[in-house]
This record gives C-alpha cells, sequence and structure tokens, in this order.
C-alpha cells in the first residue's frame, strides 16, 4: 500500500474581529477560494512547531497564543489528481500588533519562489464564486 501521497499540514487560524486572514487558492488559472496560512509538517516535525515555522517563513512574523483549535482529514481531488491530508489547525495571534493594521499582507512561499498576498476574508460570506479552506472554518472561530 502506497502512503507516500498522505500528508500532514499544520494552519494557523489567525482572527481580526470576525474576520480571518486568507490568501487565494487557484486551480489552473480560476480562483477557486481562500486558504489560511500554514503549510507541509516535515518529517519528524511537531504539527504545533511546523505552524510556527510556516508563518515564519511565509509572513516573516511570529505568532503567539498557538492552540489546537482541532484535526481534520479531508480526501479531494486537485488539478485532476487525488489528494489526502490531515490538517491541524491552530487558533494564533500575531506577537507584533501592528500586522493586525494591514489590510493586505505580503507573503512568501520558498518551494516555489513566490509572492502572494493574504487578506481578511469574512468566512461565513467569502467573496463570490469561491469557497474558504478548510471546509467549516466559520464553525470554529473564536467569539469576540
Amino acid at each position: 500500500m502506497d502512503r507516500s501521497n498522505i500528508r500532514a499540514k499544520a494552519y494557523a487560524l489567525i482572527q481580526r474581529g470576525n474576520t480571518v486572514l486568507m490568501h487565494r487558492v487557484f486551480e489552473g488559472e480560476k480562483l477557486i477560494g481562500y486558504r489560511i496560512p500554514g503549510g507541509h509538517v516535515e518529517f519528524g516535525e511537531k504539527s504545533y512547531d511546523a505552524v510556527i515555522r510556516e508563518i515564519k517563513e511565509e509572513l516573516d512574523t511570529d505568532i503567539t497564543d498557538v492552540v489546537l483549535n482541532y484535526v481534520e482529514e479531508n480526501i479531494f481531488v486537485y488539478e485532476g489528481k487525488p489528494g489526502h491530508e490531515i490538517t491541524f489547525i491552530y487558533d494564533a495571534t500575531f506577537a507584533d500588533r501592528s500586522v493586525y493594521e494591514l489590510d493586505t499582507i505580503k507573503g512568501f512561499e520558498g518551494t516555489n519562489d513566490t509572492h502572494f498576498d493574504l487578506f481578511w476574508i469574512d468566512p461565513h460570506n467569502p467573496p463570490e464564486g469561491t469557497r474558504v479552506f478548510p471546509e467549516g472554518l466559520g464553525e470554529r472561530m473564536k467569539t469576540s
């Protein structure tokens, strides 16, 4: 049995009021939705450490108050290929509170050398024709 396509991921649920920090997700050229920041858990790395590392690498900032919110299993098809992932979603806050004042935050993905923008999105009301990932995220938000 080939288990190489099962991946562990760690994401940060960072809130600003009723919105969540998210970046665009494309399938080919088509915008399909928005996802919270984070990424792969490296072999031998704990998901808690991975989410802290991923946010530091992608956003060049630190997070604090990192607490596991929930774990989700996701089996999906993306760009015609099946995927299977276990996702660890952590509540987190920015150590530098001034980051919350930014409406757009610049991100960088080193594995493919690309820049991307992150936005504050209401997961209960995403932009028309899009979804939020992971699904059901809005129900997992902390209430103010």
